[in-house]
């Protein structure tokens, strides 16, 4: 069972929003994730949580009979409007699909109670509901959840997160172009560094509305993180609401890999590391 603890706040954060670094042990199964916002509650029997469980009711279905596995809407008017947007990871069924968004309503009153912003991630979905309309596909709140592996690599470093850059950039220049779902998974032949652990495998999805430009900017800008928060981690993840990524050592996808890249030649070279970014804009939870 993975183990969560609040990770301290680094002092470059420290104008940010509070950082969550859930430590994180394999396998990641029945994995949730929440973030809560403080700004604004509804009260218990009132138009807002009626509109909330109005979309309860449809959003569900909306996205598991998406061929995207995508569905955004909105119920009410001002001041108790409803914004929600579910998405399911694209190796999803459909029935999975349901079942994960309609957990996603009960655990978020129930994770953040009576708080009208609230977002819930999971391993085959994720959802958020909100007073504020974040549903723009250009310029949507990507605030992100930082999650990592606590086990290091027993390899050289600077190859392992050669290959890892490598890997989640091919794949997130598939997702990109990937008309249809802007979804993409990856294996990378690891065999010549670590016969133990032959492959690096690699998830990467984005929002289906978004362009292909948009989506790959967005994953460039969360890929940049990689040696900031991953080196040498066997695994690691952000989760964002426009887009994602994750890798790991093992197989975590329920579908062949979509892509295949050969494993790294003995004694080559690493590729240089990204330049030094800004920090993520991260969100905190419990």
């Amino acid at each position: 069972m993975a183990s969560h603890h609040r990770g301290r706040i680094p002092s470059y954060l420290a104008t940010a929003t509070a950082l969550l670094l859930a430590f994180l042990l394999p396998p990641l199964a029945a994995s949730q994730w929440q973030s809560c916002g403080k700004n604004s509650n509804f009260t218990q029997n009132s138009t807002y949580q009626a509109n909330i469980q109005a979309l309860s009711t449809t959003l569900p279905k909306n996205a598991s009979s998406s061929r995207t596995l995508f569905a955004l809407a909105s119920v009410g008017t001002v001041p108790d409007i409803v914004y929600a947007l579910a998405l399911c990871r694209g190796d999803a069924n459909a029935s999975a699909c349901g079942d994960c968004v309609s957990n996603g309503f009960k655990d978020a009153q129930q994770l953040c109670p009576y708080s009208k912003d609230a977002t819930v991630y999971y391993d085959p979905c994720y959802l958020r509901f909100s007073n504020q309309n974040f549903l723009s596909s250009t310029n949507g709140d990507n605030s992100v959840l930082v999650l990592y592996n606590t086990q290091n690599v027993t390899v050289p470093v600077k190859v392992f997160d050669a290959a890892v850059g490598m890997l989640i950039n091919a794949t997130a220049d598939y997702a990109a172009t990937n008309s249809s779902r802007r979804f993409g998974t990856g294996e990378e032949g690891f065999e010549t560094i670590d016969k133990a652990k032959p492959k690096i495998y690699g998830l990467v999805q984005c929002r289906p509305d978004m362009s292909p430009a948009d989506c790959r900017s967005c994953l460039a800008d969360i890929i940049t993180y990689i040696p900031q928060y991953f080196t040498g981690r066997q695994g690691g993840r952000i989760l964002g609401l426009r887009c994602n990524y994750r890798y790991e050592q093992y197989p975590f996808f329920t579908e062949p890999s979509l892509l295949q890249l050969p494993a790294p030649s003995v004694g080559a070279a690493p590729s240089p590391a990204p330049a030094n970014v800004t920090p993520p804009p991260v969100v905190g939870g419990e």
